[in-house]
């Protein structure tokens, strides 16, 4: 297990801060890219960080998360949600927070768990506007494995009824080969989607879905790997950067400065979700916030605003629906085509 550290310059007892990423392994891809996020973070905030590469295993995550509970002052959670999920019962009695950037699975609401992203039951509700916008009537979602992608799933299907819309879900093994007049909606993990969409784009132009979305083209990997089958496919973006100051921390666009200056690449939401977590989790310590006064607590970062219920379910984050054009993502606005 492969540990690394930050330290803030200028400051002789930094706050201490600690998370898992993957930077090796089935999440490599969005790991480090909330690594570079995250270390930025550290950087300008003067944090000692901690990073330590879970290799996308529980095991390894809450191997780490265990030994740190009590003994860092903010704990900062990992990517995906299943590995959110597998850490989250050692903090339930253990009186300190985790500040959760990168599990939006429903289930993970629960107190203690502070969670910034929308949820995932909503991820597909823009796309799902569009194809009623476009009076495509048929909706067909193509659900991946595990309760992410079924949280997904069942989130659109749902708001596709309310919009009275007739929805189907299927296993992508069950895909036929005629989607005419049919909105395809993917839900699953990265390289799942991803060879969904691919197959799609090889049907013949009569056999093609009126409209395709798909939870990873909702980050700048999907535009590069998927090449050619990306063009038209709309997706969901935790964020979408602005020059909105927030209540704490940089802006939207100030962080992809800082991020193109460091990198050399765009940043992702992703990274932008880690580094809200950190200004957020790090604001709440310096503030002397209790589990309590961040339940009711009301603010905005460069994810945009934040505010939690009584179930500690994220209410004030919105998804925001892109669109890859012409090889960029671009930001769909509500009632656009």
């Amino acid at each position: 297990m492969s540990t690394s550290q930050v330290h803030g310059r200028g400051d002789p007892a930094p706050l201490k801060a600690a998370l898992t990423l993957s930077l090796s392994g089935r999440y490599q891809r969005q790991g480090n890219e909330a690594a570079a996020g995250v270390r930025l973070w550290a950087e300008s905030e003067n944090v000692q960080l901690t990073l330590v590469d879970d290799r996308g295993l529980t095991e390894a995550a809450v191997q780490a998360y265990r030994g740190w509970i009590g003994k860092v002052d903010l704990l900062i959670g990992p990517y995906s949600s299943g590995l959110v999920r597998a850490i989250t019962p050692h903090f339930r009695d253990a009186g300190q927070l985790l500040w959760n950037h990168g599990g939006s699975a429903d289930d993970l609401a629960q107190p203690g768990i502070v969670t910034l992203a929308a949820p995932a039951s909503s991820y597909l509700h823009g796309a799902i506007d569009q194809a009623a916008s476009r009076r495509i009537d048929r909706i067909l979602l193509v659900q991946g494995p595990g309760p992410f992608a079924r949280a997904v799933a069942d989130g659109a299907a749902a708001y596709a009824v309310r919009l009275h819309l007739h929805a189907r879900t299927v296993d992508a093994l069950a895909l036929g080969d005629n989607f005419a007049g049919t909105a395809v909606l993917v839900a699953g993990h990265f390289e799942h989607d991803l060879a969904v969409v691919q197959r799609l784009h090889q049907l013949a132009t009569a056999q093609a879905p009126a409209l395709v979305a798909a939870v990873a083209a909702g980050i700048q990997a999907f535009g590069q790997e998927a090449g050619p089958a990306a063009e038209g496919v709309f997706g969901p973006a935790q964020w979408w950067p602005t020059a909105h100051a927030p209540t704490i921390g940089p802006s939207g666009m100030t962080f992809v400065e800082q991020y193109r200056r460091q990198t050399g690449r765009e940043p992702s939401y992703v990274a932008a979700q880690a580094v809200a977590a950190g200004y957020l989790g790090c604001a709440a310590h310096r503030l002397g916030l209790t589990p309590k006064d961040v339940l009711q607590w009301q603010t905005s970062t460069l994810l945009g605003d934040f505010a939690l219920d009584a179930d500690w379910r994220q209410t004030g984050h919105r998804i925001t629906t892109i669109q890859w054009q012409e090889g960029n993502m671009c930001h769909v606005r509500a009632g656009e085509l």
